[in-house]
């Protein structure tokens, strides 16, 4: 046995649930009833899986999820379509939406008999990582079968070329060989694209008198005997899983009477995490458990798997709704999005208005993990005062139990972790908590417990946290409110030296306060503050240069809110409002900030004057303050209100460029230096130099660059990670390690540039940072605020200036990779939305506006489409949602649109449409939206254009390609289009439309660009009107032709009204016997006839796909197909084509501009009959192939020859498909035939007046695949088939 000098110690297991440094451990010990008990917490997330690990029941034994919501949508499966049973071999059936049987379980109590039916892809249902996990599976167990498939057809074409080594002059011989060779490479092909379908999903509702039911065949076996019917998960708490192989747990909710089925799923395993931190209970192992084991779980899934787990609008509107009118406890929201505005938006409203201040939820949420920069913080964190908001922090424990570090290092924020202040100077970060926890995820990861780490993790932390004291709270009955709880947890808050002086949560102090302080009734009045600066903030924010160089006089107002004072059927609190009043004293943290003493209080509020003094302080440095206001009768519980005050000064730069010189970073070091971006700066160059003056081991860094913009999110900001002292780089003998970047900056702005050290990173690293700032600048208004050029349609003046340094290498550059179509709505229409899951807490239900937009590919590209007016804003977001869906002409969903830019390839050309609905509950901005225009940028080859000196050259001289500006002083060049191509325009562009690409003034990449380009296509010039060339004029002739046109006229007349009389009837009879009396034989009556055979007989495509069918009403009758061949050899006999053939023989084939009129004349003449003599041949050889046998080929042969002699054959002719497939089918070529049908439906674009033909070639297809034996095709086909046309229509929203 092996001996160690250190003893092997017991793992530090309380490390994996981090309980002890919040006092929750502690807190626990001493109350151990107090562990969540009687407390409800909504998890807003990806969905909570109640079959995890710890996700059972609670410490007393409840039941832990109570109920399971899905708010996205995703999950919805129309079941509109109403079925009834028959019986069949003794069992009762019903047809599945999708064309399956299934049966149906006798014990199901069914009163109305009344089935109701829906289709689903499983992979719609499934997180990414579960569907990217399924794929690879069962594509490795689908290309094992698919090899035997090809190896068998490898080895038939090997013995045909062993026993028939030559096929030269034999033309049945090469016909085989090609079969067979095409079936090989039809199987290679096949496999190249194949993408699994995944299990089609057959959904069943019905009503067994009491609740609406569900059952789901999760194996595709059609046998629904013995499998669940489920009801809505509350009910019952019930829910199944799809299958062994994927482990995916789902739950049901049925809505809108049975014509809506909700299967609520997961779009990830972050959610289940987050329940597991806040609330999992292992009465195996309670060192596991999370903080709050005894809570009760309501999972509300707001991550949207259509969207790769993103929130959506309508799925936040649902989740707040939800939790005010179910009156939970707690929530929790480990989500986020940078936002434009600092505390506004219609899903904050809901939540801070209803949820809270009405239903008196608690509400924690994730700071975001986009730090280390200052006011990183992102939403909805922050944008309340009445949000708990919660950033990550990292303790020993963690480190030890998590993380396997070589070494200690130090206790801090992780270096990710979002911090404040907002944009209008809200503190933003209420608290920190661990930011990493092992604990539970989903079953279907087939991991029992993992490692997550984030603010994710940190906020169901503090949220378990808080889940203690509610529980404590309700147990001896004490009343209490969102305000009081966060009080108190941030009022007692542990130090940990934070530049905003936010603390670490601490449960027994929080938990001594509220004893303390029980009958202190202002603890529920939350102080909103407001300071007159740019409109109203919740704070004082000085970050510019010119307002931190001078004094600040701001006034501030403090004005109480009371629980529930914006709810006018429930005035409890207004008693309350008239005995308020307090008596302040003001306290500044900073000598820098002056206030007055003391400020009096009554439920209206007051207002006071600050000065805040920046212009002694530090340069390149944060700098934080608070004014605290206290009741002068209780100063020793903490002050009532605070007015955070952040200063930050930027530094200057001389001539442009900053230098930073031998900077140590160590374990989690940040260094941050804040500058203001010269005016005219575009871009920066950073040039980051990194030496070891000891050798040392890498580490990760990250570089992040910030500067506000008013009313813009961050979502475009520009991060960096760097990985120093890897390899040679560690040894301190080694040469710098030199990184080079290039980004975007605003000219006149605060930036930040914050670089630190991993908060894991070990070891010692010295850098030294330059940055230059460049830029060129466009007087005048060329330039919007949002950096966009629109040139001019000829030629565009840019006036020019280097305004930061003499700039030596300017080089202009102008190229656009995108048409932009503007698209209107073609459909528009407004309906209130079923009010089962779209009513708000104060009974207003949701309208939704539906506008659809239709466009156009010509060929295969990428799209992006966007809404300028309602995108990028989620949580700032004026509407309650926005979502859209881009369809193809068969129905198929190509991609799904949210509030952010999403790009789709289009693979295949044709018709498509985009249904974008918006919801809110004002029904008059939702009238004034209906005009909403769709903003279509497609991918084309890249276009450029020249720049020149003068506008004498755009016409006669060369172009400029390098130029050099001087400091200050300004040069004019000509940016034009290539006018000396007429064609330049690309063809997928129309006038109206618009190029859309860059601007540039050097070669280098600069991240987040420079100028962006758009040009208008100016209208298409007039062509010019047709002359008559030879001016020739013979009336006589003119009037024979007019006259002949007259009786042909009136006979086609006379034809045409055939088809509206009645058929048979005694009126339509006698005019057909006077055409047949007057035109015997004429061509015009014969092709009547033949077409009317093909009409009564169901069409010539019915009758060729029926014909390869034993039996069917629409065969076509040997002896209506001698008919047809017979009328068309009466054509043929009319027409002589020997002077065809001569004619084309003399002249081209196509008519040329040149030609005299004499031979245009003779030219329509002859291709009328040889259309004639085309279509003749043509009815002749679907006649002959509607009835072909392998032993009677010979006319058909000969009438196929004859017809592509005659006519243009349309490849993507769906009738000239089959005739060619109906050949090798007979001939048993099944490859060939497999070849034809692909070629036809590659050639083919979707639009709809195609989408009939499309799915017949499908049908063909799959039968093919059946001759060929291929079944694993035949069922991969067939699947697919469902999916690229849904049969229920339209995906839902």
């Amino acid at each position: 046995m092996a001996s160690f000098d250190k003893p092997i110690g017991e793992y530090p297991v309380h490390g994996l649930m981090p309980k002890q440094d919040t006092q929750a451990a502690a807190f626990l010990k001493k109350f151990p009833e107090y562990d969540g008990r009687g407390t409800v917490i909504a998890i807003l997330d990806t969905g909570v899986d109640p079959g995890a690990a710890g996700m059972h029941v609670t410490t007393d034994g409840k039941p832990k999820v109570i109920d399971m919501v899905d708010c996205t949508g995703g999950g919805d499966v129309a079941t509109t379509k109403i079925v009834k049973p028959t019986e069949e071999n003794g069992v009762q059936v019903i047809d599945g939406l999708g064309g399956r049987k299934l049966i149906v379980d006798p014990s199901w109590k069914n009163p109305s008999n009344e089935y109701r039916v829906g289709l689903k892809r499983a992979y719609e249902l499934f997180p990414t990582e579960l569907v990217r996990r399924l794929k690879s599976e069962r594509k490795e167990q689908f290309e094992l079968k698919h090899a035997q498939l090809l190896n068998e057809a490898q080895q038939k074409l090997s013995e045909f070329q062993k026993e028939h080594p030559s096929v030269t002059g034999d033309e049945a011989l090469q016909a085989q060989q090609a079969d067979l060779e095409a079936r090989v490479e039809s199987l290679k092909e096949l496999i190249k694209s194949y993408d699994d379908p995944g299990v089609i999903l057959d959904c069943v509702v019905f009503f067994d008198g009491q609740d609406w039911r569900a059952v789901i065949d999760v194996d595709e076996s059609g046998d629904l005997r013995g499998q669940p019917c489920l009801t809505d998960y509350r009910k019952e708490l019930k829910y199944h899983t799809f299958g062994k192989a994927d482990l995916l747990n789902f739950s049901v909710n049925i809505y809108e009477n049975g014509d809506l089925l909700s299967i609520v799923t997961l779009a990830g395993s972050h959610g289940t995490h987050v329940a597991g931190i806040t609330a999992a209970n292992f009465p195996e192992d309670p060192a596991l458990n999370g903080v709050a084991p005894g809570a009760q779980i309501v999972s509300l899934r707001i991550g949207d798997a259509r969207l790769g787990s993103m929130e959506t609008g309508p799925g936040l509107t649902r989740a707040a709704a939800h939790m005010a009118m179910n009156k939970v406890d707690l929530a929790n929201m480990s989500y986020g999005e940078s936002s434009s505005l600092p505390n506004d938006g219609h899903f904050i409203r809901l939540l801070a208005d209803e949820a809270i201040s009405k239903s008196g939820c608690i509400f924690v949420t994730s700071a975001g993990n986009d730090g280390p920069c200052f006011s990183s913080i992102g939403a909805p964190a922050g944008m309340s005062a009445s949000f708990i908001t919660v950033g990550a922090y990292v303790k020993h424990a963690q480190m030890q139990a998590e993380y396997a570090l070589l070494e200690s290092v130090g206790e801090k924020p992780y270096t990710w972790s979002s911090r404040g202040p907002c944009t209008d100077g809200y503190q933003g970060v209420d608290i920190y908590a661990p930011g990493s926890a092992i604990t539970s995820v989903p079953v279907y990861g087939l991991n029992r417990l993992d490692l997550k780490n984030g603010t994710s993790m940190s906020s169901p932390n503090a949220c378990g946290c808080v889940a203690l004291l509610v529980s404590a709270l309700k147990a001896k009955n004490q009343a209490y409110t969102p305000y009081r709880l966060k009080t108190a947890v941030v009022q007692t808050g542990k130090s940990v030296n934070d530049p905003l002086n936010v603390g670490f949560i601490q449960v027994e102090k929080a938990w001594e306060y509220l004893e303390t302080y029980e009958n202190c009734k202002d603890l529920d009045i939350m102080y909103q503050i407001g300071v007159l600066k740019r409109g109203n903030q919740r704070g004082v924010y000085l970050r510019e240069y010119d307002e931190t160089n001078q004094v600040q006089y701001l006034t501030v107002r403090v004005r109480p809110t009371f629980m529930g004072e914006t709810d006018p059927e429930n005035p409890k609190y207004n008693l309350a409002k008239f005995e308020y009043d307090a008596r302040v004293a003001l306290v500044a943290s900073e000598s820098w900030i002056s206030v007055p003493d003391y400020l009096y209080l009554s439920s209206g509020g007051n207002a006071f004057q600050i000065k805040v003094d920046p212009t002694s302080l530090s340069e390149s440095e944060f700098h934080y303050g608070e004014i605290l206001g206290y009741d002068t009768s209780a100063p020793e519980r903490g002050p009532l209100f605070k007015v955070p005050v952040s200063v930050v000064k930027p530094t200057v730069p001389t001539n442009g460029s900053l230098e930073y010189r031998g900077i140590e970073f160590g374990p989690g070091d940040i260094m941050r230096r804040f500058v203001q971006v010269p005016e005219g700066a575009t871009y920066a160059k950073l040039t980051l130099r990194a030496k070891t003056n000891v050798d040392t081991c890498p580490a990760r860094f990250m570089l992040h660059l910030l500067q506000l913009v008013p009313k813009k999110n961050q979502k475009d900001k520009q991060t960096y990670g760097f990985l120093l002292g890897s390899g040679s780089f560690g040894d301190s003998n080694s040469e710098d390690q030199v990184i080079t970047v290039r980004f975007a900056v605003r000219g006149g702005l605060n930036m930040e540039f914050c670089l630190a050290q991993f908060w894991s990173g070990l070891g010692r690293h010295f850098i030294d940072l330059e940055i230059e700032f460049h830029g060129v600048r466009l007087a005048g208004n060329l330039a919007d605020g949002q950096g966009v050029v629109h040139l001019e349609p000829q030629v565009t003046r840019l006036d020019i200036v280097a305004g930061v340094r003499k700039e030596n290498k300017i080089e202009i550059s102008t190229s656009f990779n995108k048409v932009r179509k503007y698209l209107r709505p073609t459909e528009s229409s407004i309906t209130p939305l079923h009010a089962d899951r779209n009513t708000l807490p104060d009974t207003r239900v949701l309208y939704a506006l539906v506008l659809s937009y239709s466009f156009k590919v010509e060929n295969s590209t990428s799209i992006t489409p966007r809404f300028p007016t309602l995108m990028n804003q989620l949580y700032e977001h004026f509407l309650a949602g926005v979502f859209g869906i881009v369809y193809d002409a068969n129905r198929k969903v190509v991609g799904y649109l949210d509030v952010f830019d999403h790009t789709f390839k289009l693979d295949t050309k044709g018709e498509y449409t985009i249904m974008l609905q918006l919801t809110t509950e004002d029904e008059s901005a939702l009238e004034k939206l209906k005009s909403t225009i769709c903003e279509l940028d497609m991918n084309i080859k890249n276009v450029s254009f020249s720049t020149y000196a003068t506008i004498k050259d755009v016409y006669s001289g060369g172009t400029i390609s390098k130029i050099q500006l001087e400091k200050h002083d300004p040069k004019v060049c000509y940016i034009a289009p290539p006018l000396k191509d007429q064609q330049w325009v690309p063809k997928e562009a129309k006038p109206g439309d618009a190029l859309v690409g860059k601007l540039t003034f050097t070669s280098h990449k600069v991240d987040g660009g420079q100028y962006k380009a758009i040009y208008s296509i100016p209208p298409e010039p007039k062509s010019k009107d047709a002359k008559d060339l030879n001016g020739k004029n013979n009336k006589t002739s003119e009037d024979d032709k007019v006259k002949s046109q007259l009786a042909d006229a009136v006979r086609d007349l006379q034809i045409s009204y055939l088809d509206k009389f009645g058929e048979n009837s005694q009126v339509q009879q006698a005019l057909l016997a006077k055409l047949e009396q007057d035109y015997a034989n004429d061509i015009a009556l014969l092709n009547y006839k033949i077409d009317s055979i093909w009409k009564t007989a169901g069409g010539a495509v019915e009758c060729l796909l029926a014909s390869s069918s034993s039996s069917s009403d629409k065969k076509l009758a040997k002896e209506k197909a001698t008919e047809i061949t017979g009328l068309a050899d009466k054509i043929l006999q009319q027409i002589d084509q020997a002077p065809l053939l001569e004619f084309f023989g003399r002249h081209q084939s196509k008519q040329q501009s040149d030609e005299p009129e004499d031979i245009k004349e003779q030219r329509k003449e002859i291709d009328k009959k040889v259309q004639h003599v085309a279509s003749a041949f043509k009815n002749k050889t679907l006649a002959y192939a509607c009835i072909l046998t392998k032993e009677e080929t010979q006319e058909f042969e000969t009438n196929l020859k004859s017809w592509k002699q005659w006519s243009n054959q349309d490849e993507s002719d769906l009738v000239s498909t089959l005739v060619k497939v109906k050949r090798d089918q007979i001939a048993g070529r099944y490859g060939t035939a497999l070849k034809v049908v692909e070629k036809y439906l590659s050639d083919l674009s979707i639009k709809s007046d195609t989408v009939s033909d499309i799915q017949k070639a499908w049908a063909v297809r799959r039968d093919i695949y059946s001759d060929l034996g291929w079944d694993l095709w035949h069922k991969y086909d067939t699947k697919w088939s469902l999916i690229r046309r849904p049969p229920g229509g339209l995906a839902r929203f």
